[in-house]
């Protein structure tokens, strides 16, 4: 009785430790909040057409977030705000990402942009420069940043330099294009090492996408990641393989532009939602899994793409994937 009393009394003790050991393991879990911000949806229809679905597209990535199966090591909290018209920086503290889709900050005399609000496209007021100032800070203490679609394009100077600092580029209303066509996109072979591009092959899919960027040249805090051709789109062919996105790190702090993200229903081309996950996931400063993340979009407010007078120049042969 002695002895198995003895191994009774060392079970409940390892028990005990490993509750303790897995509390404390718990408690050392980092945090990560990643801050979904969308800005009205104010062109290309009501919500629900398929196109510029601002809400529905950050919501459908905010879920893809939430049920992320093979990020370890971190407790991911997500946050999503709709039409955000502060001037302070209350609740941008304590946020390790911004992912903000939404229209150009100057495209309207309404707030379109979550951080930045409209002006006369040549400065702003001293309140508005200071709060300015404020997320500055914030984002060289740590905050990454992300923009999405038509909010990547700036009029307002101050706001094409924030952008030049955060993101190592620009795109400028009237020089950089807009290409609405079928896409062939190509991961750039010299950076596939960048936790991005992990898990993340090439695909074809309509889009929208906001390209030919000012740069500073040969940043070396920049990493360009992927390149696109068009055979068909609303401005002509684009044969060339053309420069669509990148990712700026400079001391810590992260940043990526992404000018496409159009049509609603582009989140469920695997290899796109993957790429769009994966950059979240790096501008939260959260490593990204091997294979890149894995998830699926098929729940929440995603359906299909509707037909469009677009779809008549598809390209013989052209198979979305």
């Amino acid at each position: 009785m002695k002895k198995s009393s003895a191994i009774l009394k060392a079970i409940l003790v390892c028990a005990l430790i490993g509750l303790f050991t897995n509390a404390a393991s718990a408690q050392n879990v980092p945090t990560k909040v990643i801050y979904f911000l969308a800005g009205p949806k104010d062109h290309a229809g009501p919500e629900g057409s398929g196109r510029h679905e601002t809400r529905r597209d950050l919501l459908v990535l905010q879920h893809c977030i939430d049920s992320i199966s093979n990020v370890k090591g971190v407790k991911i909290v997500t946050r999503f705000l709709y039409n955000r018209t502060a001037l302070n920086v209350d609740d941008l503290k304590g946020v390790d990402a911004v992912i903000m889709e939404c229209s150009a900050e100057g495209s309207s005399k309404e707030r379109t942009n979550p951080i930045f609000p409209p002006s006369d496209g040549k400065t702003y007021d001293k309140a508005t420069l200071a709060y300015l100032a404020q997320v500055d800070s914030l984002h060289k203490a740590g905050m990454g940043i992300m923009i999405l679609h038509w909010g990547i394009t700036t009029t307002n100077p101050k706001t094409t330099q924030y952008h030049m600092n955060w993101f190592g580029e620009a795109s400028l209303s009237g020089y950089t294009h807009n290409p609405l066509g079928y896409w062939s996109v190509m991961p750039i072979q010299a950076s596939k090492s960048h936790p991005i591009l992990r898990g993340v092959g090439p695909w074809n899919y309509k889009d929208e996408i906001f390209s030919r960027m000012v740069v500073n040249p040969a940043d070396p805090n920049r990493t360009d990641l992927l390149t696109g051709v068009t055979e068909r789109s609303n401005q002509g062919a684009v044969t060339d393989p053309l420069g669509i996105a990148s990712a700026y790190e400079k001391n810590g702090a992260r940043g990526v532009l992404w000018g496409g993200m159009d049509y609603h229903s582009a989140l469920l081309n695997d290899n796109y939602r993957r790429f769009v996950l994966n950059a979240i996931l790096w501008t939260a400063g959260i490593d990204v899994p091997k294979d890149g993340a894995r998830s699926t979009a098929k729940q929440l407010q995603l359906s299909e793409a509707k037909p469009d007078n677009f779809d008549k120049l598809k390209p013989e042969g052209f198979v979305l994937k």
